[in-house]
């Protein structure tokens, strides 16, 4: 597989060509990562309303009957339960870790087991996040997939 890149100053927008012979999981994977990097949730803070990049987006955690979305820099909420964003981000490399916890398995820089069964994942920005039991297996199959699918 050949990779090219070329900055351009000119263009109003970003864009990515890709041109393939088949359809393998690598190429699946790149269409899938552009496609999170390009989805935006809308979200609230200080009574205003922010375009949130997915691909920014470490955790979501639903917190006093409402879900709050964790990025590096910021804590914002938006008005969909955990449930909605399960459904519209399982696709987008978003996994349930508890009962109210979402994470983006793309900013996992470490997993470690904890007590009773349950794992605590290190995020890339040093945070870390509780894996309760009931949903240890599904995080570490995950994983293993992604982890086959971008060594291929």
């Amino acid at each position: 597989m050949r990779l090219t890149a070329e900055k351009n100053a000119d263009l109003d927008d970003d864009y990515i060509h890709i041109k393939y012979r088949e359809m393998t999981p690598t190429i699946n994977k790149i269409f899938q990562i552009c496609q999170v990097e390009g989805s935006v949730l809308l979200c609230e803070k200080d009574e205003a309303t922010h375009r949130v990049d997915v691909g920014d987006v470490l955790y979501i955690e639903w917190v006093d009957s409402r879900s709050c979305i964790y990025t590096k820099d910021h804590v914002l909420t938006i008005p969909s339960s955990l449930a909605q964003l399960e459904e519209a981000l399982s696709k987008r490399n978003f996994i349930r870790i508890s009962k109210s916890t979402l994470v983006n398995i793309w900013k996992i820089q470490s997993v470690a087991s904890g007590l009773n069964f349950k794992l605590t994942a290190e995020l890339l920005n040093g945070e870390k996040v509780v894996v309760s039991r009931h949903y240890r297996a599904g995080l570490l199959s995950a994983i293993n997939t992604l982890a086959k699918e971008v060594g291929k």
